[in-house]
């Protein structure tokens, strides 16, 4: 009976997984976002940030500027996701509000996932890992080096 209990918990709690299906695609930087309240290493929308693209498969994630090949992969990842307050998030991550970061569309729960790699990385770690947050079936906005802010459209 007690092992009986204990699977139906394990198979009842939320797990990482691999990437979801409404990540996967291609994605190009549409727009870069910094912290305007301190020191930034980049520019708002600065060019070496616009031209980084990203390719999501379910099993590996690779961030490389146009046409220079993978600089950032993250193979095998794991995914845990969860719905949170997006101001919340960028808050946590850059000690700065929203507007400090030029976002508009942080007041809502959004779609979030958090993730690590077995191998390499996909940005900077988070207290969980980098992260992904899903603005629209099109649009995401991820977290980057340098505390920057990376807002991604679907390209295929």
């Amino acid at each position: 009976m007690a092992a009986l209990l204990i699977s139906s918990c394990i198979s009842a709690a939320p797990s990482a997984n691999s990437v979801p299906a409404t990540l996967t695609g291609d994605w190009k930087v549409t727009s870069a976002k910094v912290n305007s309240t301190g020191i930034a290493a980049y520019a708002p929308d600065d060019p070496a940030l616009m031209a980084l693209r990203l390719a999501v498969s379910a099993d590996r994630l690779a961030m490389d500027k146009a046409g220079d090949g993978d600089r950032h992969v993250c193979e095998s990842p794991r995914v845990a996701s969860e719905t949170l307050a997006f101001a919340t998030l960028i808050s946590q991550t850059y000690e700065a509000s929203p507007a400090d970061m030029g976002v508009d569309a942080a007041g809502k729960d959004r779609p979030a996932h958090f993730i690590t790699c077995a191998k390499g990385d996909i940005g900077p770690s988070y207290d969980r890992g980098s992260w992904i947050v899903e603005m629209d079936s099109d649009t995401i906005a991820m977290n980057w080096f340098d505390s920057v802010l990376l807002i991604l459209k679907r390209v295929r």
